[in-house]
């Protein structure tokens, strides 16, 4: 949600775009895993979860899913790696590691089942962190891995932003959508019918008045720190959603 917000011009326009995908939606799932398996079962034809989840499906059904991680609207971070301190075996545990880290242990990430340097029996998935290993392996890769350092393919995060909202978009995406999903999908249809007519768009995409500004995402996201108002916040957050939804459609 972070990321689709972020590829759009600011908090406003980001929110905007999010509500349109949001209004799209046949239901909400509990975790990555279950939205990647709604595709397969033929649930949905669209789903968002983590590249290690889609890609998963696909290996499993290459004839009927396919993966994509959308061109410089995706950010690519690091997973990390370390040692418990004062392991039965740290030479053991450094040789880890260091294969984990070399090439060749980057390459297994992501090559296919049958290759020299891939994995015996599945495939996994998952995108390498060195640079080199795109150019030693390329054109090997699975076809849903993509190179995170060709130019124009990852995207750039407001990182004070991402830090800011991310409590308050998580509460804001239940309010708006998870609790007010059949109001929301209604009024996206009112829209469409409509031709999208501006002042139908203004008010379908209108944010409360805590959340306007990013000034006022900062002040809410502290407020959310407190139990008590983050429940008054939520549950106005919940009625104003539902009450702008229900207008629309009237």
């Amino acid at each position: 949600y972070e990321m689709i917000v972020q590829s759009g011009k600011g908090w406003g326009a980001g929110w905007e775009k999010l509500l349109q995908v949001l209004g799209n939606a046949k239901k909400f799932y509990t975790g990555s895993g279950d939205a990647a398996e709604a595709l397969p079962s033929g649930e949905v034809a669209v789903s968002t979860c983590i590249d290690f989840y889609g890609i998963n499906r696909v290996s499993k059904y290459p004839d009927t899913l396919k993966y994509v991680s959308p061109k410089g609207q995706t950010a690519f971070n690091p997973d990390p790696i370390a040692i418990l301190q004062n392991p039965p075996h740290p030479a053991l545990a450094q040789r880890m590691v260091d294969f984990v880290l070399s090439a060749r242990g980057q390459a297994l990430w992501a090559l296919p089942v049958g290759h020299a340097d891939g994995p015996v029996r599945s495939a996994l998935g998952r995108q390498p962190i060195r640079k080199d290993v795109y150019g030693q392996y390329s054109g090997q890769f699975l076809p849903e891995i993509v190179n995170p350092y060709e130019s124009g393919q990852g995207m750039s995060l407001d990182i004070g932003l991402w830090a800011m909202s991310y409590g308050v978009l998580r509460q804001l995406v239940w309010a708006s959508a998870v609790e007010n999903l059949e109001g929301l999908r209604a009024a996206k249809k009112k829209l469409i019918s409509s031709g999208f007519q501006i002042n139908m768009v203004k008010e379908f995409n209108a944010l409360p008045e805590n959340l306007t500004t990013r000034q006022r995402v900062a002040e809410t996201a502290k407020l959310l720190h407190d139990k008590k108002q983050s429940d008054i916040i939520i549950t106005d957050w919940i009625s104003y959603f539902r009450d702008k939804y229900k207008r629309i459609t009237d």
